[in-house]
């Protein structure tokens, strides 16, 4: 954008609906023009994102690590889910995901399940299947940041941008098939309604056998939206739904007592110990609305609401002792009916552009709010066995199982407000800097009972913190900046199974310094950064019987990560990314052998390259190829089986490759485009994440095994 302004606006220090206006004379403070930054088409290099100022921004101008997966990235690679999506960026890995149901990623070595770090077009999202056909692109904001975002773990957030309706009318027609019997149809159509209505329409079916030797995988989805725009507002409504069934699957195991302890089940990669009855079956809803109004030359509003439902149940046996003496696995009977999550997601905010004497300014104030509700309904039964060698099926049943004895009903309230401001001052055409300021107030409840236990509030807390953030990015030219930045982040202590009376929440802090270059062709982000989180908690029994929160230690995260996405010539794509993560757990007055520790399931080295080329145009079509592999390094597990010791696990490297080929061509005028995706190249057996503990196994999660996927479309 290019300031060129005769009004000084001053005052501006809450969410403002007006400026105080001055006349005075201004040289000329050029910036960057927002039109210049948008993507190149069919390439992977995007130049700005919504997600470090809560609105277009350059990338080079932010003091922050921004990474964005764009359309061009997504439409070659064909992720299914999140954590695949993030596969091309540096410092993501798999978190717990709950056998396959949520969506968790570690960034930075830092997050988990639910823990509101993914968000959907700027607001909190819902805990599981965020990436869909809806999504237009993913953008991840690294390192704390509470004071845009409020409650979250330092590592970052991450920002699922969905798609909007265009003007200009567009159908794509799709079907694909492949390996594992996969088969499914998409729609997608948008255009123009007259008098600045737009609709879109997005329909997605997808079915396929699970790569192990049961299991299914079933997705379905539809999702109308409907836009009205003038000279200055624009409004957009949408609605998502989506029903699916996944194999609920906690992987292979790693023995943690007894004979073989240390070493895997003695299993095939395909083999699973639990029943076919393993799955999870779930619904969900999400209902928004986003607006924005120009108020005038220098000043814009934007609220965005997102209403999101998510329901889900699940069967499951799960694997609690692995007995190579006896050949024998043991598994509990138990399973969650009637899960119901409910998130509301509010935000209002004022983002301006003007100047004050020769400084250019862009500030961001506004308000969030915030409201999620949690209710699970759990049942237990019987144990039952099953043969290692020859596993028979069928034999364990889960009708008329009771609701479990001390947590039948579990539930959780959060809500949340914040109030904050953020400026980025333009002193020269060289020199940026900026700062923010948040408040946010939270209240939040916890607890659970069961057929023998009284239902038990164990968090009752409420509280406030005042955050703040400041950073600096430095222009030796247009293209090359150097930045850095301090931020900080909380989490408030919640627990549904253990009292946390009188814990003060986790804080976070964070340095980062790095350098960014850009040019027509590609974007280069090196990035240094040192996190360190304090209030940590733990939990153990107290001698009233009762399980008890206590704050015991403090974490550090500390590494690199060097991030390329572009061309490197008019034929030539690449993506590639190496993040180097060093965590170590600085305190821990409860076990102290975990003093020195890394963290558990995050990788000291990453690493990964795409390429692609365009093989050119031809009488018959144009043909476009590629190819990469994704580098995850060692990681660690533990296990505590009493108050003395720990058992360390490593879990090894892998090397997995993918490639694709793509065909475009016009038949009757109409766009027609044929790919042929091919993932696990090497049917490479590698582990992406822990699934839980419980002294006698380590459930770990496989990546998945070889694939191909052929898509048709038809654009007309």
């Amino acid at each position: 954008m290019k300031f060129k302004h005769s009004l000084i606006y001053t005052a501006l220090f809450a969410v403002p609906a007006m400026a105080i206006a001055e006349e005075t004379t201004l040289s000329e403070v050029t910036v960057t023009e927002t039109n210049q930054l948008e993507n190149n088409e069919g390439s992977y290099q995007s130049r700005q994102s919504n997600i470090a100022n809560k609105g277009a921004t350059p990338l080079i101008d932010s003091s922050q690590t921004v990474n964005v997966v764009n359309s061009q990235l997504i439409a070659d690679r064909q992720p299914q889910s999140i954590d695949e999506a993030l596969a091309t960026v540096s410092g993501t890995t798999q978190a717990n995901t709950l056998g396959g149901l949520m969506d968790a990623v570690l960034k930075r070595g830092f997050g988990a399940n639910r823990d509101n770090s993914i968000l959907r077009n700027g607001v909190v999202a819902g805990p599981s299947h965020n990436f869909s056909a809806t999504t237009e692109r993913v953008e991840v904001l690294k390192g704390p940041a509470s004071v845009l975002y409020g409650i979250q773990d330092p590592g970052g957030v991450i920002n699922v941008v969905t798609k909007k309706p265009q003007q200009e009318a567009k159908y794509v027609l799709g079907t694909s098939v492949g390996s594992n019997n996969a088969w499914g149809v998409n729609f997608d159509a948008t255009g123009g309604l007259g008098n600045g209505f737009a609709y879109r329409f997005i329909y997605d079916q997808n079915d396929k056998d699970y790569w192990r030797n049961f299991g299914e995988v079933k997705r379905t989805l539809y999702a109308p939206s409907l836009s009205w725009a003038n000279d200055k507002t624009e409004i957009t409504v949408g609605y998502e739904h989506q029903e699916y069934t996944d194999p609920f699957d906690r992987g292979t195991y790693i023995i943690a007592k007894g004979t073989g302890k240390g070493t895997f089940a003695p299993i095939s990669s395909e083999t699973r110990l639990d029943e076919p009855f393993n799955e999870a079956t779930g619904k969900i809803d999400v209902i928004s609305v986003n607006a924005s109004h120009k108020l005038n030359d220098f000043w814009k509003l934007n609220a965005t609401y997102a209403h999101t439902r998510d329901t889900y149940n699940y069967w499951q046996a799960r694997v609690t002792t692995v007995n190579l003496d006896r050949g024998t696995a043991v598994r509990r009977l138990e399973g969650i009916q009637g899960s119901n999550q409910r998130n509301d997601s509010a935000s209002i905010n004022a983002v301006g552009e003007f100047a004050t004497g020769d400084v250019a300014h862009r500030v961001v104030a506004g308000v969030d709010l915030a409201r999620t509700t949690l209710d699970i309904r759990r049942h237990q039964g019987a144990n039952s066995t099953v043969d290692l060698y020859n596993p028979v099926y069928g034999s364990a049943s889960v009708a008329d199982m009771p609701l479990a004895a001390n947590n039948a009903h579990q539930y959780a309230r959060l809500k949340t407000v914040g109030v904050y401001v953020q400026d980025s001052a333009y002193l020269t055409d060289k020199l940026i800097v900026s700062g923010g300021v948040r408040y946010e107030y939270y209240d939040q409840e916890a607890g659970r009972g069961g057929t023998s236990a009284p239902e038990r509030l164990y968090t009752d807390d409420h509280g406030g913190k005042l955050l703040y953030q400041a950073g600096a990015v430095y222009k030796f030219t247009p293209d090359w900046a150097v930045y850095g930045n301090y931020a900080q982040s909380f989490r408030p202590q919640l627990s549904r199974a253990a009292v946390t009376e009188g814990i003060q929440p986790e804080r976070g802090q964070s340095f980062e310094v790095g350098t960014k270059y850009e040019n027509a062709f590609l974007s280069t982000n090196l990035a240094l950064f040192n996190i360190d989180k304090k209030n940590v908690t733990d939990t153990y029994a107290g001698t009233d019987g009762n399980n008890y929160q206590y704050v015991v230690g403090k974490v550090n995260s500390r590494g690199l990560e060097w991030d390329i996405h572009g061309r490197l010539s008019d034929k030539v794509g690449v993506t590639a990314t190496y993040a180097y993560t060093k965590t170590k757990t600085r305190e821990n007055s409860k076990y102290p052998f975990y003093n020195g520790k890394e963290f558990e399931g995050v990788p000291k080295h990453q690493a990964s390259l795409f390429l692609t080329y365009d093989v050119g145009n031809f009488s018959f079509g144009n043909i476009r190829v590629g190819a990469g592999g994704r580098y995850l390094g060692t990681w660690k597990l533990y296990n505590t089986n009493d108050s003395a010791n720990i058992e360390t696990y490593k879990l090894p490297h892998a090397v997995v490759a993918d490639a694709f080929v793509a065909y475009d061509t016009k038949l009757s005028g109409k766009k027609v485009s044929l790919q042929l995706n091919g993932k696990n190249l090497g049917n490479k057996t590698y582990y992406v994440s822990t699934q839980g503990t419980n002294n006698n196994v380590i459930p770990v999660a496989y990546g998945n095994k070889r694939e191909w996927l052929l898509n048709a479309k038809v654009e007309f």
